[in-house]
């Protein structure tokens, strides 16, 4: 094994690739050994590069390296108490807190905001008291001390980051925080984020967020109202702003996005939402679909006539029963398997003479449903 003197010197390598491997080697030696050696190097203003190298090493060395930590935060240096935090913001564990529950009463506020964001980044809910007072700190503090709360989730972090929606300083990285830690209850508070004009692009960036990482579907009240707003947000020029006010248009049910939703069912990358947005809408929909359906051309007319099929309007697809589409044609077929009138029984007859075999296939399906149902062509 490479000697202890050596590989402290090595530390000082400009190549990242053998520092990272000098620290790997290090590491297997107690710490003991060179403890001393990485505690002068931080306190080292003249050598940048030796004290990033310690820091790295202590962050390697993990809770190890919490006996050094627990001296260098007790420096007379402010700077080296910063250090001391960041350190333990990488080092992530709960172990650190009694130092960080210190560091929070520092009088440098650079240290005390680099304190919250390492108690966050324990993600241990013992932290929630000491980050809840911070809040009442300078604000560079407090917003460290929202996120942290974010970091550590839960029920009881997600108490505190809803009172600081309340609260006008604190709202705007509440929202922030919540988009990390919220769950599908979070997505009610933060839509009374929306009275705020300058908020109203980042909460729902957030719900966004929420609902998509819970798989839920948020109320159309929450965005009945923004209906206006987010059809002016559908010609922003930032893409994923026009895909969030797209999706909760289409989450809204309301009609006026009608005419949006059937024209996004051509954009691959929103017509899954358009076609949750017209199944949301439902008959309201229909003649809307209907007409598209008649004056289009392409193969969104195919998505078309299946959600009017999945909308449960069997009956309105009769009319497109000879479409010159056989792929509508298909789904015609395959719907008019639930249509117990002579008409339908009529025209999935004569589409067993279809030139296009899967028009066959599924008129010969839904002749067979309906005839188990009782009806065939003698009732008419």
């Amino acid at each position: 094994m490479m000697d202890l003197h050596r590989l402290l010197q090595g530390l000082r390598d400009q190549d990242w690739w053998s520092r990272r491997q000098t620290i790997t080697s290090l590491i297997l030696h107690p710490e003991h050994e060179y403890r001393e050696f990485l505690e002068e190097s931080i306190r080292n203003h003249e050598d940048a590069d030796i004290r990033n190298a310690s820091m790295e090493v202590f962050k390697a060395l993990g809770v190890r390296a919490l006996p050094s930590i627990v001296l260098l935060s007790k420096d007379p240096d402010p700077e080296v108490r910063l250090f001391s935090a960041n350190i333990l913001c990488e080092i992530r564990d709960p172990a650190s807190l009694p130092v960080l529950f210190r560091l929070m009463k520092d009088g440098d506020i650079n240290v005390r905001a680099a304190a919250a964001e390492a108690m966050g980044k324990t993600g241990d809910g013992r932290s929630l008291r000491a980050l809840k007072e911070a809040l009442s700190d300078d604000a560079w503090v407090a917003t460290a001390a929202v996120m942290a709360i974010g970091d550590i989730g839960g029920e009881a972090a997600l108490g505190v980051l809803y009172g600081c929606l309340e609260n006008h300083n604190y709202r705007e990285i509440a929202i922030a925080a919540l988009e990390k830690a919220g769950n599908r209850d979070s997505i009610g508070h933060l839509s009374s984020c929306f009275e705020y004009e300058e908020l109203k692009g980042q909460a729902l960036k957030a719900i966004i967020r929420i609902a998509e990482r819970e798989r839920v579907r948020p109320q159309p009240e929450y965005f009945i109202r923004l209906v206006p707003m987010l059809i002016e947000m559908l010609d922003s020029a930032d893409q994923e702003e026009r895909q969030h006010a797209f999706m909760a248009l289409c989450w809204s049910k309301d009609i006026m996005g009608l005419s949006y939703i059937l024209e996004a069912i051509r954009d691959e990358g929103l017509q899954e939402y358009a076609i949750e947005g017209l199944l949301s809408i439902g008959r309201k929909a229909v003649c809307s679909i209907v007409d598209e359906l008649k004056d289009s051309s392409g193969s969104q007319r195919v998505i078309l006539a299946k959600v009017l099929g999945m909308i449960g309007e069997d009956r309105a697809l009769l009319q497109f029963a000879e479409d010159e589409d056989p792929e509508v044609r298909v789904e015609v077929a395959l719907s008019l398997g639930s249509v117990n009138i002579g008409r339908a029984v009529t025209s999935l007859s004569r589409m067993l003479d279809d030139p296009y075999e899967e028009v066959r296939l599924a008129a010969g399906k839904s002749l067979a449903r309906l005839r188990e149902k009782g009806f065939s062509n003698e009732h008419y």
